[in-house]
């Protein structure tokens, strides 16, 4: 009977964790002893994984689909029919001691007849995980919580439909006017994707898009509608973070996944219906900096926002609001935008009334239509006259009178140009402002100091977290009873007004007031900033990102205001660490290092601080030998001027460990590794998560460079240590499992380290996400353990699927990983061919970010060389072996082993192109600086030395190669009977082949044939990855 109709899903899984385990433990057990077939190798992996999926999976079935549920019960089902078919094979084949030798033969012949069943088996075992794997990233997404980027305003929902409805403003109830409009854009989207309506500032642009979204979402209530600024990238980066938010888009909380392609890339490809409001698309040098002058971006300012503009299908609802013409005719393609004029006086007329809370009462019709002419029938100019005078309850007459007076002239510059209007009804909306603003100061100080204030952050969505003034509840209603303030949605955060925004600081600059704004508004955002930067804290970081950016712009002239704007870059560019944003981090961080280094003496931790900040952004952006000397200079500064024991200490340490090793300078490496490590333990104890995560970076030093078993002490010790660390309980098992695949991998236990790494990637997958730096670290060391075991064409399979994932990541070293595990498995191969596509690939990658120069950059190219002999094109290899050998004389010296190595590969290259004159005087040069020359090296002279008849140097050069004892001895043997017989000592030579004959190799096949050997390369040096920290560290998250 079916266990689970007999048992139950629940006792079923009881019973398979607790079977699947004790048979799992038996196959590894008896695998390790030899005593069962080879083909139950990869049973040992999977076995294990798929009982723990299962187990884990097994208090999340209730949240998965009926369709998941339904794949689970089949995935236990056949789990349990698998390991009881394992468990019989296993008692047919394992030999017992004591059983006789018949029953021996017939057990080992039974395990080959079962062989192709164990296969199946564990092929049908492998399908379990995979579709297991799926499932539980189903699950995690679903349960995944989600992060609140914007702590201070609420996701608004304002109807009850599925659609995710993103409109940050509440609907006007007395929206008047515009019908033709509304109707114009309902009729352009049935011919197009893209609307764009335009008109000058203050027509009323973003009123009717709001309008219409309302309409829109009636008329589709199952549709998703989403709002974004496109009038400042930073904005623009902050309102598509948001819908890869509510949209759950995976990998919207990435830091090195780029956010505007990812929005754009699902909104191209949705088949779900959607309006997106692009609100404001006013800087045309944002959306094509190539053809215009450049508005600057958030990291690259090649990039432009018309490439991330969704070109959807038919269910695609694209709604541009923009003051400039051009760009409406660029974004809507191939309609003409619809021009928003002034309104109607009528519709003016209505507007007016509908402000005024004594509507009813009667107004002088004259009186009204005189005010609306000079206000050009403007709908924000109308709107703010009316509050102007219902708040001070003057008489319509006297309020056209006043905007006619000597004070009443404000001018704007260019951004109220429009080839349609005239100056005079441009200057229109600028009269009633000041009006407005010279009453609000009279009345209420605070509100005007507040409306200061707002004119000097980016216009869009300030926290009210920010305005930490006297009252600023009072305040904010009086201006937004003169509509200068508009409350978003939740009013949680505000917005002014771009051309009330220019018209105060007019009027500021007039009053010589805005440097001291200018001041308040930056100590307000660097008060507010959070000053370390984990994951908890991008919420209020992406808050103030767009602020931040306005900021940095001014220049400042007090000490306190210049110090206060050098904290904020430092924090600034430790946030753009975070996203991958390298480029900006690091003029941030230099701009901030000149600013202490002007203000603060050298004993102020601060300087430290930003010094080591900036040496680390230098050490990440090095493209040569002398980037790298100078990175080195600045951190070493940092260590010297920083307190002991300190962060700045610590970290200035682990950087330089990172570095000195990327110099092959071990020594040093180790030593800064130690002092980071200790430096945090003196902080903060043996137990804390950040000392635990440098003491692992530690044992990872100490056992690439040679120290194995002290890296491995340290790694059991961070074991020991986790059960009482004051990390989280994730953070702990974490630490725990890299711990340990770090101890099996440098014991040479591929397969162990291959499940461990596996796990590593479940637990990050869930802590994370699947497309986090950290997932991807770990996917790359499974893949590589499975190479280290043989099996390549997975390995392959899974490398590409990590470069695929990775393309578009801003962690290069990833993808250059990926591309050198795939070219050494095509080595391991032998297809030649296609290593050397994805050397060439690797090369390219490392000399676009490192620059030739480079030490890894070297590496590669060596890579690349050997890969060109390995395919008999010595010619493409020779120039390439004569640059890394002039680096490495340099920069290693003439006897470190990598020097040697291209002396002699360089050495094969002239052997193979029959120059052996050359050839030799290679070979020569890699041997001198050697105690011991190795056994193949001595080989590859004695065949050059032949082709030129050096019988005598080919003899002792021959003799030395037997003495050594060890490595390729019959080739050794061989080269000494070849220059005996030469030289005509047949009796010695007899001698020498007797030998020969003794030690196993007396046979004739492989026999030489004179100047026919072929010289062997050098085995290829075993590059294990090192990857610098320069994503988020585990501690931090």
């Amino acid at each position: 009977m079916d266990p689970i109709t007999a048992y139950g899903l629940a006792s079923a899984i009881i019973t398979f964790v607790d079977f699947g385990t004790k048979v799992a433990k038996r196959v590894k057990d008896l695998s390790e002893a030899g005593d069962i077939p080879e083909a139950f190798r990869d049973i040992k992996t999977r076995l294990p994984l798929i009982v723990d999926f299962i187990a884990h999976t097994q208090p999340d079935i209730d949240k998965l689909s009926p369709e998941g549920h339904e794949a689970f019960k089949e995935v236990v089902r056949q789990s349990i029919k698998q390991v009881g078919q394992i468990d019989e094979i296993l008692k047919k084949v394992t030999i017992s001691r004591g059983e006789s030798l018949l029953k021996k033969t017939v057990k080992v012949g039974v395990g080959l007849k079962e062989e192709g069943r164990v296969q199946k088996i564990s092929t049908a075992l492998k399908d379990s995980v995979q579709l297991l794997t799926s499932l539980n990233v189903k699950t995690a997404e679903k349960e995944r919580p989600t992060l609140k980027r914007w702590p201070t305003e609420l996701l608004p929902s304002y109807k009850d439909a599925t659609g995710v409805f993103l409109l940050p403003f509440s609907r006007d109830e007395q929206f008047i006017g515009r019908e033709s409009h509304l109707k114009s854009i309902a009729s352009n989207f049935e011919t197009s994707t893209r609307v764009a309506v335009a008109g000058i500032g203050g027509v009323g642009k973003s009123q009717v898009a709001i309008e219409y979204s309302y309409r829109f979402s009636e008329r589709f209530p199952h549709a998703h509608v989403l709002w974004v600024y496109g009038g400042n990238i930073a904005r623009f980066y902050q309102g598509y973070k948001r819908i890869a938010q509510s949209l759950e888009i995976p990998g919207w909380d990435d830091p090195g996944e780029s956010i505007l392609e990812l929005v754009c890339s699902w909104l191209s490809n949705t088949t779900s219906i959607y309006l997106l409001i692009v609100d404001n698309a006013d800087n045309i040098e944002h959306w094509w900096p190539g053809k215009y002058k450049s508005g600057g971006s958030l990291d690259d300012p090649s990039k432009n926002l018309s490439k991330y503009l969704p070109d959807g299908q038919k269910n695609s609802n694209v709604l541009i609001t923009t003051r400039d013409n051009r760009v409406a005719s660029r974004l809507a393609k191939t309609l003409k935008p619809i021009v928003l004029q002034p309104m109607s006086k009528d519709e003016a007329k209505s507007l007016f009334l509908s402000k005024l809370h004594d509507q009813d009462s009667k107004h002088d019709e004259k009186e009204v239509y005189s005010l609306l002419e000079e206000l050009d029938h403007l709908p924000l100019a109308v709107s703010q006259a009316a509050a102007f005078i219902q708040e001070n309850d003057i008489s319509i007459a006297d309020y056209t009178s006043a905007l006619h007076g000597d004070e009443a002239e404000e001018f704007l510059d260019e951004e109220l140009d429009d080839a349609r209007r005239d100056e005079e009804s441009v200057n229109s909306a600028f009269r009633t402002w000041k009006l407005s603003f010279d009453q609000i100061k009279q009345q209420k100080p605070r509100a005007a100091d507040l409306l200061s204030l707002l004119a000097m952050l980016d216009r869009q969505s300030i926290p009210k977290f920010l305005l930490k003034m006297p009252e600023v509840t009072t305040s904010l209603t009086v201006l937004s009873s003169f509509n200068l303030v508009t409350t978003r949605a939740g009013s949680q955060s505000f917005q002014i007004h771009r051309l009330v925004q220019r018209f105060v600081q007019l009027a500021l600059q007039r009053e010589d007031a805005m440097q001291q704004w200018q001041d308040m508004a930056l100590a307000c955002v660097s008060r507010d900033y959070p000053t370390e930067i984990g994951v908890a804290e991008w919420p209020i970081c992406d808050a103030l990102a767009p602020h931040v950016h306005v900021l940095t712009g001014y220049r400042y002239s007090t000490v306190d205001a210049r110090l206060d704007l050098a904290h904020l870059l430092c924090w600034a560019a430790d946030f753009d660490i975070e996203r991958g944003m390298y480029i900006q981090a690091l003029q941030r961080a230099e701009k901030s290092l000149s600013i202490f280094q002007q203000h603060v003496p050298e004993t102020d931790e601060r300087l430290a601080a930003a010094t080591w900040l900036y040496g680390r952004l230098r050490y990440y952006q090095t493209q040569s030998a002398s980037d790298m000397d100078a990175a080195a200079d600045i951190l070493q500064k940092a260590l010297r001027i920083s307190m002991y024991p300190s962060l700045n200490y610590a970290e200035s340490a682990f950087e330089l460990a990172h570095l000195y090793f990327d110099l092959c300078k071990g020594e040093a490496c180790l030593e800064m590794g130690k002092a980071s490590f200790e430096c945090w333990a003196e902080m903060e104890g043996l137990g804390s998560v950040r000392t635990l995560d440098n003491m692992h970076d530690y044992a990872l030093e100490l056992a690439l460079l040679g120290h194995e078993d002290e890296g491995i002490a340290k790694w059991q010790e961070i074991i020991e240590r986790c059960p009482t660390s004051d990390a989280a309980e994730a953070t702990k098992t974490v630490y725990t499992y890299r711990s340990r695949a770090g101890i099996v991998e440098f014991q040479g236990d591929a397969a162990m380290a291959e499940i461990l790494y596996a796990k590593l990637i479940s637990l990050c997958e869930k802590m994370y996400n699947p497309e986090h730096i950290h997932v991807f670290d770990y996917r790359l060391s499974h893949a590589e353990q499975i190479m280290r075991q043989g099996r390549l064409d997975e390995a392959i399979r899974l490398s590409k699927a990590i470069l695929a994932s990775c393309d578009n990541s801003s962690e290069w070293r990833i993808r250059a990983s990926c591309l050198q595990t795939i070219a050494e498995c095509y080595r391991l191969g032998a297809n030649h061919d296609e290593e050397s596509t994805y050397r060439k690939r690797t090369l390219e990658l490392h000399e676009k970010n490192l620059g030739s120069e480079h030490k890894e950059t070297v590496d590669a190219k060596e890579a690349l060389a050997d890969c060109y002999l390995n395919i008999f094109q010595p010619s493409e290899a020779e120039g390439m072996y004569q640059k890394i050998l002039t680096w490495r004389r340099v920069e290693l010296g003439e006897s470190h082993p990598d020097t040697t190595r291209a002396f002699e590969c360089l050495g094969i290259c002239y052997n193979h192109l029959i120059r052996d004159g050359e050839a030799e005087q290679a070979y020569l040069a890699a041997i001198s600086p050697q105690t011991s020359a190795d056994t193949r090296l001595l080989s590859n002279l004695c065949i050059t030395l032949e082709a030129q008849r050096k019988w005598e140097s080919m003899e002792s050069y021959a003799r030395q190669a037997c003495e050594i004892g060890n490595g390729d001895q019959d080739t050794a043997y061989r080269n000494l009977v070849t220059a005996l017989e030469q030289q005509g000592k047949m009796e010695e030579a007899m001698h020498v082949r007797t030998r020969l004959l003794k030690i196993g190799s007396g046979s004739e096949e492989g026999e030489r044939k004179h100047g026919g050997c072929m010289s062997k390369l050098p085995p290829p040096r075993d590059v294990r990855r090192f990857g610098r920290m320069i994503h988020p560290r585990t501690w931090s998250a």
